[in-house]
C-alpha cells in the first residue's frame, strides 16, 4: 500500500502541532486527509519534518547581487552522534558576509532530542565555524569514542576536537590541518579514512577552483548575468594529512603520490573499490577527469581511474562530478559507484565486476533521461523502503541565475528526485509518489542520510543554497523489516569509527555488503551506522565483519528490527534500542 501526498494545510497545521511525525500521520489517515493507494508497488513517503523538528537554521550564501561561484557552491550538512545518546545530531554549514555588511552568520550543531525534535546547541558546543563554510565530515581521529569536527571553507578550514562533554575545541593549528598547505583558499570535499591502517584516521582535504579578490565574478550578459564556470579559473591543490597519532598531523600528498596542483576537487570518498584490503581514494572533479587513487599499501597511491574505466563517461566525456556514493545495487557482492552530474548530462552509476574495472551502466539502469533534465548535486544510494535493495535520493539545483532566460525551459531552483531499484539493474523514478517535499523547488546541493528518530527508516537531511534545510522523514508504509549495526573498532589498527569496515549480510535468499566510509556526498557525512533492509525476513542468518586491521568476525541468528552495537572482538552484538532520554552506550 502507498502513502498519498500531498497533504495540504491540514498535514502542515498538525505538523507544527504535533511534533511526532508518526502520529501526525495516523491521525491525518483517520480524518481521511491521507489514503492508500494500490497505484503502485514502490512505497514512497516522506515528510518534510524541518519545522516540527524544531529546526530553524536558514543558510545564507552572503551574495551581494547575483552569487559568484563560491556564493553557489554550498552548503554541505554532516550527521553523527557527538554525544554518545545513540541519537543523530546534525551539523548544518552557513556561508558568510564577504562585503563588509556586518551581517553575522554562523554554522550550526542541532542536538537530538529523542522525541522527534532537535535543539540548537551551537554556542554551547562552540562549533560556529570560523570562515565562509562550504562542507563538514565527522571522524574520530583521537579514537577516545566521540567523533571530532572538520569544516571545509573558504580560507583556512578548522578542526574541532570533540572533548567528550558537549563542548569542542579549535584545534586547526595544533593539528596543522587548515587546507592551505599549498596555498588552496577555495575548499572542497574532505573525508577521514585510515590510508595505512595504522588505527588512527588520516584526513584528505579536497581543493577547487583558485578565486580570489581579482578573480572574474560574473560571466554572462544581464539580465542573464550568473556566476562563471569552473573552466574560468585555474584548479587548486587538494591535502592529504597523516595522523601522527598526538594530535598533530603531517601533510604528505607529496610523498604519497597524489600531488595534484591544477586538481578542481567537489567530492571525495575512500573505499576498497579491489577488495585488496586497503582503501582506495575517490575524487570526483569538475570538469576534468575523475581521480582514482589505487592505494599501494606502502603509503603511496597510483592514479588508476582511466585503467579503471571510471576517470570519464563512457562516451569519453569528463564529467561535472559533484558526488560520490557506493553501494552493491545488485547485490552480486562488490560496491558500485554512482556520480551526480550537470544539467543536460544523465548522473552515471558504474557496475564493479569485482576485478578492479568499472563498467558504465548508465543507459540501461533507467536514470539517464530522468536525471539529464536536472543538475545533480548530493545524495546517492539508500534503501528507503527496506526490501534490501538500494535505492537513489539526489539533491537538484541549478547555479547559474540567470538560466532561465538564457536556456527556456531550464529552471534555476529544482526538485529533488527519488529512483526504486527494480531489482533486475533498473531504477524507476518515484520522485511523484515521494510526497510534498518533492514537489517544491529549491537549490539542492548537499544530502545526508540518517535514522534521526531510529524507527528503522532511512531519513534524509539535504543543504539548501540560500534557504533552509530540508529534513525529509522518511514514513513509507510497508511491513518490510531491518537491521542496523553500528561497528566500534578497538585493535591497535582498527581505528574507533571503524572506517573501511566491511560486512556482508545474509537473510534467507539474500546477500548484502557494505563498507564504512565517510565523506561522498557532496560537502557531506552521512551516519556510518550501517543499515540493511530485510524486505519480509525476520532474521539474518549471518553477518561477516572485516574489521580495518584484517581479522575477520562472524555473527549469526541475529533478530531483524533492531540497532545492535559490535565492538571488535565481542563475542555477540550487543543489541540497543536508542530513545529518548537513553543513556550513553558505553
Amino acid at each position: 500500500m502507498l502513502l498519498k501526498f500531498p497533504f495540504g494545510a491540514r498535514a502542515r497545521a498538525c505538523l507544527h502541532a504535533i511534533p511526532n511525525i508518526a502520529g501526525c500521520v495516523a491521525i491525518l489517515m483517520a480524518a481521511g486527509a491521507v489514503s492508500h493507494t494500490e497505484e503502485s508497488a514502490e512505497q514512497a513517503g516522506f515528510l518534510n519534518a524541518t519545522l516540527a523538528a524544531g529546526i530553524r537554521f536558514q543558510h545564507d550564501k552572503g551574495a551581494k547581487g547575483v552569487a559568484t561561484i563560491l556564493e553557489e557552491a554550498g552548503p554541505g550538512v554532516c550527521v553523527a552522534d557527538f554525544d554518545g545518546d545513540g541519537l543523530t545530531d546534525i551539523y548544518f554549514v552557513n556561508g558568510r558576509d564577504l562585503y563588509g555588511r556586518g551581517m553575522v552568520r554562523q554554522n550550526a550543531l542541532y542536538r537530538n532530542n529523542g522525541d522527534g525534535t532537535f535543539k540548537d546547541v551551537t554556542e554551547t558546543a562552540g562549533v560556529p565555524g570560523t570562515g565562509y563554510g562550504l562542507g563538514c565530515v565527522w571522524g574520530d581521529y583521537d579514537n577516545d569514542g566521540f567523533p571530532d569536527l572538520y569544516v571545509t571553507q573558504y580560507g583556512k578550514n578548522v578542526l574541532y576536537h570533540n572533548n567528550g562533554n558537549g563542548t569542542f575545541s579549535d584545534v586547526t593549528a595544533k593539528a596543522r590541518v587548515d587546507g592551505t598547505d599549498f596555498g588552496t583558499q577555495f575548499h572542497t570535499g574532505a573525508t577521514f579514512f585510515d590510508y595505512d591502517k595504522d588505527g588512527r584516521l588520516d584526513l584528505y582535504a579536497g581543493g577547487y577552483v583558485t578565486f580570489g579578490p581579482n578573480s572574474r565574478r560574473y560571466c554572462g550578459v544581464p539580465p542573464a548575468e550568473s556566476s562563471c564556470p569552473p573552466s574560468a579559473y585555474p584548479g587548486s591543490a587538494a591535502v592529504l594529512y597523516h595522523n601522527n597519532g598526538d594530535g598533530t598531523f603531517t601533510n604528505v600528498t607529496k610523498a604519497a603520490k597524489i600531488y595534484q596542483p591544477g586538481g578542481k576537487n567537489l567530492s571525495v570518498a575512500a573505499m576498497d573499490y579491489d577488495n585488496d584490503g586497503w582503501p582506495d581514494l575517490f575524487v570526483a572533479n569538475d570538469g576534468l577527469e575523475a581521480y582514482l587513487y589505487r592505494n599501494n599499501g606502502n603509503g603511496t597511491f597510483a592514479e588508476s581511474a582511466l585503467v579503471s574505466g571510471m576517470a570519464l563517461t563512457e562516451d569519453g566525456i569528463k564529467m561535472a562530478a559533484m558526488c560520490l556514493s557506493f553501494g552493491d545495487y545488485d547485490n552480486d557482492g562488490n560496491l558500485d559507484l554512482y556520480i551526480s552530474d550537470f544539467q543536460d548530462m544523465p548522473d552515471h552509476i558504474w557496475h564493479n565486476n569485482g576485478k578492479g574495472f568499472f563498467d558504465e551502466v548508465t543507459s540501461r539502469s533507467g536514470i539517464g533521461a530522468a536525471t539529464k533534465h536536472v543538475l545533480s548535486f548530493g545524495g546517492g544510494f539508500f534503501d528507503y523502503d527496506n526490501d534490501g535493495w538500494l535505492d537513489l535520493f539526489i539533491a537538484n539545483g541549478h547555479v547559474y541565475q540567470g538560466v532561465e532566460i538564457a536556456s527556456p525551459g531550464v529552471r534555476y531552483k529544482q526538485i529533488n528526485s527519488l529512483f526504486h531499484n527494480q531489482r533486475n539493474g533498473r531504477f524507476v523514478e518515484t520522485t511523484k509518489e515521494a510526497g510534498d517535499a518533492f514537489t517544491v523547488p529549491n537549490l539542492g546541493r548537499g544530502a545526508a542520510f540518517l535514522d534521526y528518530d531510529n524507527d528503522g527508516r532511512v531519513d534524509v537531511v539535504v543543504g539548501i543554497a540560500g534557504d533552509a534545510p530540508l529534513l525529509l522523514h522518511n514514513v513509507s508504509k510497508n511491513s518490510n523489516h531491518f537491521v542496523n549495526l553500528q561497528l566500534v573498532g578497538v585493535g591497535a589498527k582498527s581505528n574507533r569509527d571503524a572506517m573501511g569496515a566491511h560486512i556482508r549480510l545474509r537473510a534467507g535468499a539474500l546477500a548484502q555488503v557494505r563498507e564504512i566510509y565517510g565523506g561522498g556526498s557532496y560537502l557531506s557525512q552521512s551516519e556510518l551506522r550501517a543499515h540493511f533492509g530485510l524486505g519480509a525476513l525476520t532474521r539474518v542468518d549471518s553477518v561477516i565483519i572485516t574489521w580495518p586491521d584484517g581479522k575477520t568476525q562472524t555473527y549469526k541468528d541475529l533478530d531483524a528490527d533492531r540497532f545492535y552495537r559490535i565492538e571488535e572482538g565481542a563475542a555477540t552484538p550487543q543489541s540497543v534500542r536508542p530513545a529518548a532520554g537513553h543513556a550513553r552506550i558505553p
